[in-house]
């Protein structure tokens, strides 16, 4: 008697359902608690809220999660881990710019991915905020398991390129502090307090460019330098009479 092949409308097994549905529900608890910690903060929100948001009862949600901790690590695995920073760090485009020593593309790459992950999860940045000012211990195992590995990671490289002397001899973790500082900060700014872009509306790709272009060259304009011209050409004609105006006092 040959047997039939399981086709899309063959019935699941009642164990496979059950266990479906138990990964739908554990999911649905999960997104829930993401979105009321980002909201109204940890101290703020309890199991029990969380069950009425979830529509199942606070017994479900422990459950799924036995203690908070175990809730909040999988918050991380869910949210942080799975695009973490390092992975981005790790990234293909990113680990062939270090390969061809090109620290243009690394920052420029790096910064871009970094906006957009957090230009797509702004949620996350909130809960993130949320977790920081209030000393939760979130905040600290989101630095310790994502910033701290990609600090290791571009401080690494930084180090490798200074001993060419293709980069100044400053201390790695400030370079990094200073970038990934200009990346947060942009993307808090548009996340959380500006988000109609009325201090400065400009793409990610822009943003990452341009801070790059800060990293490495820094704003103070030079006579023979091609960024010189380029930040001549961008002066609003306000700036230029400004300017202007103080050269002829001299």
């Amino acid at each position: 008697m040959s047997k039939q092949p399981v086709t899309s409308n063959t019935p699941l097994s009642p164990v496979v359902a059950s266990r479906m549905a138990g990964e739908e529900r554990r999911l649905q608890i999960l997104q829930v608690a993401i979105s009321l910690f980002a909201k109204k903060g940890f101290r703020g929100t309890t199991t029990k809220e969380i069950a009425q948001a979830a529509g199942v009862s606070e017994a479900m949600v422990f459950r799924h999660f036995a203690t908070k901790d175990e809730l909040y690590k999988a918050i991380l695995d869910h949210k942080a881990c799975a695009s973490g920073s390092l992975d981005l760090c790790q990234g293909e485009v990113v680990t062939e710019a270090i390969s061809r020593k090109d620290d243009r593309a690394v920052f420029e790459e790096l910064g871009l991915a970094l906006l957009q992950h957090h230009e797509h999860d702004t949620e996350f940045l909130g809960l993130l905020m949320h977790s920081a000012l209030e000393g939760h211990e979130l905040a600290q195992m989101f630095w310790e398991r994502n910033v701290l590995q990609m600090y290791d990671f571009l401080r690494s490289y930084l180090t490798e390129r200074q001993r060419e002397g293709a980069i100044l001899e400053v201390d790695p973790g400030i370079i990094v502090r200073a970038f990934v500082g200009m990346i947060i900060h942009h993307s808090v700014s548009n996340s959380l307090w500006d988000r109609q872009r009325r201090l400065l509306d400009i793409s990610n790709e822009m943003a990452a460019h341009e801070f790059t272009e800060i990293l490495l060259h820094g704003i103070c304009a030079k006579a023979d330098g091609p960024r010189a011209h380029t930040v001549a050409s961008r002066r609003q004609p306000g700036v230029q009479r400004i300017a202007a105006k103080k050269k002829q006092t001299k």
